[in-house]
């Protein structure tokens, strides 16, 4: 068992992306879009990180990666500033990444207890992490993330703070923003979220709500309007503040 910066994302629309392809069409969606996603990470992403954090503890990046089903998990036991920094850029790119691919994702980043076991008869994910991030994701109505700040409050740092000012005010790609997140039963919460919106194929809020149509889905119940509504409305203001 060990503490870790827990992600856990889930691919809104799974159901429907199933029904309405061929198994091999299946495939071939999640081959081209995670596969796209995590090598333009590692070719493009990484060094750019690596620029804008010069004192980078050089296993920071190894973050662990499990995809499963509609569920995606990313796991960074290295609790220190960097390694936040490190896995939040990489929630952050993903969901950038998947709402370019037509794959739109839900899901937060917490921390907590979290084991990765291996047997032979398969791999378990289990832990209080996982489910810290898991229940935050659920509540949540739009495509986006909620980065937990119990995550700040663990970084060894005699002013964490500073870490969250320095984030809102960023003026680079690796930056968060303090957000009423529209939650189930019309609520919401102020939270930090990514702000995943700075990517060169995401210009308008016709792309965004056409990647929840993409390959062949079909938006039709009152819930799922209701996404696809909140998560524009947050991709305007971003783009009125840019």
């Amino acid at each position: 068992m060990e503490k870790a910066f827990v992600g856990f994302f889930d691919v809104l629309g799974f159901k429907n992306l199933v029904e309405k392809n061929s198994h091999n069409e299946l495939i071939e969606i999640y081959n081209l879009t995670f596969s796209e996603i995590f090598e333009s990470y590692e070719q493009y992403f990484q060094p750019i990180f690596y620029q804008i954090t010069p004192e980078l503890e050089k296993d920071c990046l190894d973050i662990k990666i499990f995809i499963i089903s509609d569920s995606i998990i990313l796991i960074q036991s290295k609790i220190t500033e960097t390694g936040l920094l490190a896995i939040i850029s990489t929630c952050q790119f993903l969901l950038s990444m998947a709402m370019a691919n037509g794959i739109p994702l839900r899901g937060a980043l917490s921390y907590g207890s979290v084991s990765v076991i291996n047997t032979g008869y398969g791999t378990s994910i289990v832990g209080k992490g996982l489910t810290n991030a898991f229940n935050i994701e659920k509540r949540q109505m739009w495509s986006g993330g909620i980065i937990d700040r119990i995550c700040f409050n663990e970084i060894p740092k005699a002013n964490d703070l500073s870490l969250v000012t320095s984030l809102l005010n960023a003026e680079t790609n690796l930056r968060i923003v303090e957000y009423d997140v529209p939650l189930k039963q019309e609520l919401t919460s102020k939270e930090y979220v990514f702000d995943w919106t700075e990517h060169p194929l995401l210009t308008s809020e016709i792309v965004i709500k056409n990647s929840f149509f993409k390959h062949n889905k079909n938006i039709s119940d009152q819930n799922a309007n209701r996404i696809v509504e909140n998560t524009i409305i947050y991709f305007n203001k971003r783009n009125n503040k840019k």
